[in-house]
């Protein structure tokens, strides 16, 4: 049956076959292009966070497990990738956006006796639940506030599966996390761990105004108003005294000194879930960071550096102290973090001290190397061999620090050698002599360029003969301690760290605590 006249050219909802075979071709192209969108941004080179990160444990002997795990994933999405998880490619995942992830669990932040088991589980796992639950998000759902989300879902993910899963973890954990996803930090702190996000403003060093930001001060401890309102809403449970010292209380007269931890399964198993949640207190920050020089204008504030801090450690050490020393060990979070474990091992020995410092390179997330790879690119023969230098080296020289671990203990029961601690203890001396020496070469030195200044240095040449186990340390002056020009695949073969933290160091820089197959290494490159 023609229908109405109109020559019977039509489908069976009555549009003409013309608009439909058009609509048919749209949807077509359409998905064409979602598909060409898709590959491009699966082969988009992925680039690391632009930051050095470093922790350090100290303290807790006599323990057969740690009672605080630390967790440094620098890249998350190459995690992801060998695990064929896929992240969102919009909003705050837009361009292959960075991601890292950083984080403590600690056991002496728990309802229950202190314990291991809970925090190497969760240090084990989470990093999981948040790739699960990131890639799980909508393309319309990836602002920060659904970041927020998936963050807090995997705390409560993690809980269950700790609860329902590992029946032999009697104990509990608090947390201190850091997701850094391109230019935002989202932190989410549990417990009475700790962290510290710090900035600064002004265009010269001496002129320099920091501000500190607590992360994880609003749970987790019983005085607080909304957490004693919380708590005052549950039968049957009281808070036991004012300020700090304060506890919970349950009906069974158990009492904690923390209102939030992951696993404690006694507490929880008893109805106690509402008392001790696991929801942790969740901030975003919009990062600044500082030009690629590494400076800007005095109006113009960014951020330096993130901690994460164990509950022993936030509670021996205050945050100018902290900031203090960080300050003093610039771009090198395992000095910083060594040296403030220490002062907190030796105000507080009892505990296990352990620090997570991330500090912000100079360059924003990407530190300009949306052209990853290039780096690894190969002259051509021919321009070799008209230069004879390798692009990719480094001029170095170095105090090498060796050590043992354990140490060997002689015939009659004396040590032999230095320990591990004891090098990087000797390092981060070091590092403070040098660091002031430097300081005076640039105020009498201006103009100059920062590689001339550091040939300057006569306390470097010292400290090396003195102090450095390397043939190199027997050379005369500036020679003393020099590695000549060293290629970067020379850098990586030594192993260790010691690649990356050359790859961050501009001509004059000191290095952090670099590792090696040799020992340990305060590196400078002089060129």
């Amino acid at each position: 049956m023609v229908s109405q006249g109109v020559g019977g050219h039509e489908g069976m909802s009555g549009t003409p076959l013309w608009k439909i075979r058009e609509q048919h071709a749209a949807h077509r192209e359409a998905a064409l292009a979602e598909s060409l969108a898709y590959v491009a941004a699966r082969s988009k080179p992925i680039i690391s966070p632009n930051v050095l990160v470093d922790g350090v444990s100290m303290g807790g002997q006599g323990k057969s497990k740690p009672l605080v795990r630390h967790v440094v994933v620098k890249d998350l999405r190459k995690v992801a990738d060998r695990l064929k998880v896929d992240f969102p490619t919009s909003g705050l995942f837009e361009d292959k956006a960075p991601m890292g992830l950083f984080a403590l669990f600690d056991g002496q932040s728990a309802a229950s006796e202190p314990g291991p088991m809970a925090a190497e589980y969760c240090a084990k796992n989470f990093h999981k639940k948040v790739m699960d639950n990131c890639s799980a998000l909508p393309p319309n759902c990836t602002s920060d506030t659904f970041v927020k989300a998936a963050l807090v879902k995997s705390f409560e993910d993690l809980d269950k599966e700790l609860l329902e899963t590992q029946p032999d973890i009697l104990d509990g954990c608090g947390a201190a996390v850091a997701l850094l996803l391109g230019g935002t930090l989202f932190t989410a702190v549990l417990g009475l761990c700790d962290g510290i996000l710090y900035q600064v403003q002004g265009a010269n060093q001496k002129d320099l105004t920091g501000e500190t930001k607590p992360l994880g001060r609003s749970q987790g401890r019983c005085h607080l108003q909304e957490e004693r309102a919380r708590l005052g809403r549950i039968p049957g449970v009281t808070i036991v005294g004012n300020g700090p010292g304060s506890k919970v209380r349950t009906a069974d007269g158990s009492l904690s000194s923390v209102s939030r931890s992951l696993g404690d399964r006694a507490w929880k198993e008893a109805g106690g879930t509402a008392v001790l949640s696991c929801i942790p207190e969740i901030q975003a920050t919009k990062l600044t960071w500082a030009d690629k020089k590494g400076t800007q204008s005095s109006q113009d504030a960014r951020h330096l550096f993130f901690m994460l801090n164990s509950k022993p450690l936030a509670e021996a050490i205050e945050d100018e102290e902290m900031v203090a020393i960080a300050r003093d060990y610039p771009q090198q979070p395992r000095a910083a973090a060594g040296e403030i474990c220490t002062r907190a091992v030796e105000k507080v020995p009892g505990g296990q001290h352990t620090s997570v410092e991330v500090w912000l390179l100079p360059g924003g997330p990407t530190g300009g190397q949306e052209d990853a790879g290039a780096d690894d690119k190969v002259e051509p023969a021919k321009k070799k061999q008209k230069t004879g230098l390798d692009m990719t080296s480094s001029r170095l020289r170095h105090i090498l620090i060796r050590y043992q671990d354990p140490p060997q203990k002689a015939a009659d029961g004396k040590k032999v050698g230095r320990s591990k601690l004891e090098a990087e203890a000797l390092i981060r001396r070091l590092m403070r002599e040098l660091h002031v020496e430097m300081a005076e070469l640039r105020k009498t030195n201006k103009g100059k360029k920062p590689e001339e200044i550091a040939l300057r240095s006569a306390k470097f040449p010292k400290l090396c003969k003195e102090h450095s186990e390397c043939e190199t340390s027997k050379r005369g002056g500036n020679m003393c301690g020099d590695l000549g020009w060293v290629s970067k695949d020379m850098q990586i073969k030594r192993g260790g760290n010691f690649r990356e933290l050359v790859a961050a160091l501009t001509p004059g820089d000191y290095s952090d605590v670099a590792t090696s197959a040799e020992g340990m290494h305060l590196i400078q490159r002089i060129a």
